[in-house]
């Protein structure tokens, strides 16, 4: 079974992620915000698709503030040899912003928030699992 890694400081979309992806995606779901697990996950290669939010405010990485954009690149820098599929997810959704972040995080997709059907995270999620 696959394994996606939530990273969200909103617990309410945390769950909604976690439900979604489990209900209706038959995934299993980690949900954390502890940049050491987080790593852990990714170089233990315990995790098939990170989503990550874009403005994380309780991320703290060698006793430093980082928001989802440095986490994503921190990822990367980290699991050199695996390209981790990851999933930004944000509020920002002005014109530009999409292909804006994508190339300053070295993320894979963009999905914008609010989302209120789970198909949509699941089948972008779904998306990223297939090569």
């Amino acid at each position: 079974m696959s394994q996606i890694l939530v990273v969200e400081d909103n617990p309410l979309v945390a769950k909604f992620y976690r439900l979604a992806l489990e209900r209706a995606g038959g995934y299993q779901v980690t949900c954390t915000e502890d940049v050491g697990e987080i790593l852990r996950l990714a170089e233990s290669h315990g995790a098939d698709v990170i989503i990550l939010d874009v403005s994380l405010r309780n991320c703290r990485f060698e006793d430093r503030a980082i928001d989802g954009l440095e986490l994503a690149r921190l990822i990367r820098e980290r699991t050199p040899g695996r390209k981790i599929p990851i999933l930004l997810a944000t509020a920002h959704a002005m014109e530009g912003d999409r292909e804006r972040l994508l190339v300053a995080s070295g993320a894979d997709a963009y999905l914008e928030k609010p989302i209120y059907d789970p198909q949509v995270l699941v089948s972008k999620v779904a998306a990223l699992m297939t090569p």
